[in-house]
């Protein structure tokens, strides 16, 4: 059983991230959601994005960091878009986190990555991942001696772990929560 720290996107806490949560927890996995938005929740993603830009980055992951205290340093950091920014920024700072799942982005590579594998999950075609950033990244983690996987969904989109929004699929984020099960069970 792992210890997951899932961190919902510029939309909020959905019910679509905890739908998610709650297939890794059937996979016997304990499965935790902070809400760092405060109860606000968005369908429209520029409208989520205005939010964020209000509050602002910094901000927002004081908010997801004043969450860590309790969380186990081998815990799995993972995220939805702007989540998985964040979960990949938090994983420079907890070498001992058993792996990083990016779902919906991936940043720019910021010094040496330290040693956990790393699993993204991303349409062939989205307009928030750059294609320099996932092979830079993938680059980073094979030199620290971990794995890394870029599992790529067939079509164009955004949020396909999301049923609630248009670019959701079903099938898509099934076989997405099988890949995450399969890398933690591993």
């Amino acid at each position: 059983m792992a210890e997951i720290l899932l961190l919902h996107s510029a939309l909020g806490l959905r019910p679509a991230v905890e739908e998610y949560a709650d297939l890794l927890r059937a996979g016997g996995h304990l499965v935790r959601t902070p809400d760092f938005y405060d109860g606000h929740v968005f369908d429209i993603q520029a409208e989520g994005i205005a939010y964020r830009d209000e509050v602002g980055g910094r901000t927002l992951l004081a908010r997801v960091k004043d969450q860590l205290g309790d969380l186990l340093d081998d815990a799995v950091l993972a995220g939805f878009s702007l989540g998985a920014a964040f979960a990949q920024h938090l994983s420079a700072a907890r070498p001992a986190a058993h792996a990083t799942i990016l779902l919906h982005a991936v940043g720019p590579v910021r010094g040496d990555w330290p040693g956990m594998p790393v699993q993204v999950h991303r349409y062939a075609s989205d307009p928030i991942i750059e294609e320099s950033d996932v092979v830079a990244l993938g680059a980073a983690v094979r030199a620290s001696g971990a794995s890394f996987e870029d599992v790529v969904v067939p079509g164009s989109g955004h949020l396909f772990t999301d049923l609630g929004v248009a670019d959701g699929d079903r099938d898509a984020r099934d076989r997405s929560v099988h890949r995450v099960l399969d890398l933690l069970s591993s």
